[in-house]
């Protein structure tokens, strides 16, 4: 969690209810988690949350002078929308066949079918991140 992605004092301010907000929660394995909630309630020292996941709705309280949550297990923070980042959304998607075929060849080693499995994916994988580089490269700015 990096402060430079926080929201202001001034952008809290703002916020009232039914505003969308994201949700920064602690890094799990190198990796911070992004959620989105609806502001409930914007009075006082705090701003209610609702936030809904896979497990039910729930609504947590942060202070409105950091945007830092009351309790919890872990820390989280409101931050602007755009630290959740498509682009490293995209960039897991993209990733994600190599990274299962290297776990279907990591479970037998010796399988050198699966090996051969995982080094046609990561070709596949290298030449596909240099077709985008090279079109990001061919077009132009506007």
């Amino acid at each position: 969690m990096a402060a430079e992605n926080r929201l202001s004092v001034d952008q809290l301010a703002a916020l009232a209810p039914g505003d969308s907000v994201t949700i920064e929660s602690a890094a799990d394995h190198g990796r911070a988690r992004h959620a989105t909630g609806t502001v409930v309630r914007a009075a006082g020292p705090d701003i209610l949350v609702k936030v809904t996941t896979r497990y039910g709705a729930y609504q947590e309280r942060y202070r409105r002078r950091d945007g830092v949550r009351v309790g919890g297990l872990t820390r989280a923070e409101l931050v602007s929308p755009e630290s959740a980042g498509p682009a490293v959304a995209e960039a897991r998607r993209r990733f994600q066949p190599v990274d299962t075929a290297y776990r279907e060849w990591a479970r037998n080693r010796a399988d050198v079918n699966k090996l051969r499995q995982l080094g046609e994916v990561i070709s596949k994988y290298l030449r596909s991140d240099a077709d985008a580089s090279a079109q990001a490269v061919d077009s132009p700015v506007t």
